[in-house]
């Protein structure tokens, strides 16, 4: 096999590994099922809330509305024991002892894991496309969906190479999993608390400070793109802020850089394999 063959292995075998995990499986049916009761809710408003001119558009609540949560968790879920869960298992010996360089390892390890969260935001941009057609009936603009969907899954990069980087770092699948989520409500928190000051000092300071943390740029960007190219609804039906397309997508790139870096170089100067104690 050459070296790519050897890449798509390692690639099928990450996506067996967490597929086999039920955890995985209830997250994304729980996404499913949070996009449904949305739909549900957003039905029942008077039409004051829901003009005609909202209702068209309403496709776009359903790829967004859910991003800026369950698409990262479950970035995170997978990342966290990619890496970790072979050295807790034993199991990085065996796989490396194969006629596989660390390189082609690494990135079977880190495409596969990334394609399956490709596959399942397909699953739910698919499921938020017909609930909206469903629901609210012919929709504008259906066009950016395709777009606006590799936005999203562009996004997904910052966190899951995050915590891909802890996976490798920590080899605790339960510690990498901890500190991303935790990086990623601080960040969140602290993030809010910079828009709330900003609000009443009307400072750039806060807001240039606030999107050099890692959820504005993850999070605004896929919404961002959106309300450059059409009109989102209004009312609070997309609470998340949005801001400039290209920085954000320079800063996920710097991120996922910094993080895919530091996990290459930890990897192949680690000269033997270490289960988890």
């Amino acid at each position: 096999m050459n070296a790519l063959q050897r890449i798509a292995v390692i690639l099928g075998y990450e996506w067996r590994r967490a597929l086999a995990k039920k955890w995985l499986l209830a997250l994304i049916f729980l996404a499913l099922a949070f996009q449904t009761l949305l739909f549900i809710v957003f039905s029942q408003f008077p039409r004051m809330l829901l003009t005609e001119e909202v209702k068209k558009t309403m496709w776009a609540v359903g790829l967004l509305s859910g991003q800026s949560l369950f698409v990262h968790l479950i970035a995170i879920l997978v990342a966290g024991g990619s890496m970790s869960e072979e050295y807790e298992q034993g199991t990085a010996d065996v796989l490396l002892s194969k006629p596989i360089t660390k390189v082609e390892y690494m990135a079977g390890k880190f495409l596969g894991g990334f394609l399956l969260l490709s596959f399942v935001e397909v699953i739910t941009t698919i499921t938020g496309v017909i609930l909206a057609y469903g629901f609210f009936g012919v929709q504008r603009d259906i066009h950016f969906v395709p777009l606006i969907f590799v936005a999203v899954v562009y996004s997904m990069l910052l966190f899951f190479s995050l915590t891909f980087m802890f996976s490798e770092v920590l080899r605790r699948s339960t510690l990498a999993m901890m500190i991303s989520f935790g990086i990623f409500m601080v960040s969140q928190i602290v993030g809010t608390y910079l828009l709330y000051l900003h609000n009443i000092t009307h400072e750039q300071f806060y807001i240039n400070v606030s999107q050099l943390l890692p959820t504005w740029s993850a999070m605004s960007l896929p919404t961002s793109l959106a309300a450059n190219m059409m009109p989102l609804p209004t009312g609070g039906f997309i609470s998340t802020p949005i801001g400039d397309v290209t920085l954000a997508a320079t800063i996920v790139a710097i991120y996922a850089a910094i993080f895919v870096i530091l996990t290459y170089v930890r990897f192949v100067r680690s000269d033997v394999t270490k289960r988890a104690a």
